[in-house]
């Protein structure tokens, strides 16, 4: 019996040394566990790529003349003129224009007649109002009134206006280009005339950006080359507008072709052209969008004495123009692809008493609008428009 307890007694203490050791080994399995690194969470960062955009709006000359300056003298309302144009321009980044008259002051002679302009500086505001940020002031017409008509331009848009101004300068140091930034894109921007119709004198002859020595009549390449140097440097798109060609035609002439290669070659993005008083063909050149001349933007002539002889549709064709849109875009290496570019006939409208001057979209111009135009009867019809800007401009472009 002694015996049987004493065995008893020896199982027990057998089976607690075992449920100690599993209790020990236990503990450490587990306390090892607490050591052991757990992986730790990988985190996926993806970078989106994404594409700048940028919206243009280009016109071609603002040529205010006397009959619209006089209708607005005589109490026709200004609010009129720009009201059917201005839904293009307000949600754009950058609208550009050409600027082909003096603005005057207090002390300088206003006219819009003989060819020979200076306008009012009502017509400044005027064309603040439709929210341009760049306009060029290098044109046949900046000498018009000497230096004092360059400074008084340029004077009118800086301290009333928050358009740049650019081909001209009030010193022959200051820069003529400009750089803006929008939507995190640097666009830079020249602008060169081949000539003014009143030639500067010898000291003022730097204060108008020519690319054509106006005593040589030499191109000067190198000076375009320089500037556009510079601006692809210190900018993303660049963009030189150019004051060039012959009047009263619908086809560059070779200088134009010539110059529009040259502007390619130097790796320019948008060339835009004006002068020629009549629209122009666009055309791509490499990686360049050129626009040989978009015509006239605003003009208020009802008899043009210059066109040639025997072309008298010039007469008609004076009286629109081109407004253009541009859509690109700008990826991460900085290359550029044009999304959109179309253009649209704008009608410069006057009724049969040389009043009721407006900007009418080919879009808006009704019946009403064509039938009552001052040059209805001589030839300015729906008809004549379009089919002048649909055998001048390509279908993809309008």
């Amino acid at each position: 019996m002694k015996l049987k307890k004493n065995i008893l007694a020896f199982l027990l203490i057998l089976i607690l040394i075992f449920l100690s050791l599993i209790y020990i080994t236990t503990g450490k399995i587990k306390k090892n566990e607490t050591k052991v690194d757990k992986p730790k969470e990988t985190i996926t960062i993806v970078v989106e790529n994404k594409n700048k955009e940028l919206n243009l709006t280009v016109v071609g000359d603002l040529l205010f003349e006397s009959p619209y300056e006089k209708a607005v003298e005589n109490g026709e309302s200004k609010e009129l003129y720009f009201n059917r144009v201005k839904k293009y321009f307000e949600n754009d980044d950058i609208s550009i224009g050409n600027m082909e008259v003096v603005i005057g002051n207090d002390k300088m002679k206003t006219s819009g007649d003989g060819y020979n302009f200076c306008a009012p500086s009502w017509v400044g505001s005027l064309v603040a109002s439709l929210d341009f940020q760049i306009l060029s002031t290098a044109n046949n017409h900046s000498y018009d009134r000497g230096l004092d008509g360059i400074n008084s331009t340029i004077d009118f848009f800086k301290n009333n206006t928050k358009i740049e101004t650019i081909g001209t300068e009030k010193n022959s140091s200051s820069q003529k280009i400009r750089i803006l930034e929008k939507n995190g894109i640097k666009v830079g921007f020249a602008s060169f005339t081949l000539g003014t119709n009143i030639r500067p004198t010898k000291e003022n002859v730097d204060l108008i950006n020519y690319y054509k020595n106006p005593y040589t009549k030499e191109i000067l390449k190198g000076k375009i080359k320089e500037q556009v140097d510079y601006l692809k440097k210190n900018s993303n798109v660049v963009i030189v507008l150019m004051h060039w060609g012959t009047e009263f035609t619908f086809v560059p002439n070779n200088e134009q072709k010539e110059l529009a290669k040259y502007l390619s070659d130097l790796g320019v993005n948008i060339v835009v052209g004006s002068h020629s008083h009549s629209i122009q063909p666009i055309e791509m050149i490499g990686n360049t969008l050129v626009y040989y001349s978009l015509g006239n933007f605003v003009s208020a002539d009802d008899d043009i004495a210059r066109t040639p002889k025997g072309q008298e549709t010039f007469d008609n064709a004076y009286q629109f123009g081109l407004l253009s849109k541009i859509k690109l875009e700008l990826d991460n290496d900085n290359n550029i692809t044009f999304k959109d570019i179309k253009a649209e006939p704008i009608i410069n409208y006057f009724d049969s008493s040389m009043k009721n001057f407006e900007l009418v979209p080919f879009s808006d111009y009704t019946t009403k609008y064509e039938q009552n135009h001052y040059r209805y009867s001589l030839g300015l019809t729906h008809d004549f428009i379009n089919k002048t800007f649909n055998d001048v401009i390509e279908e993809k472009y309008r």
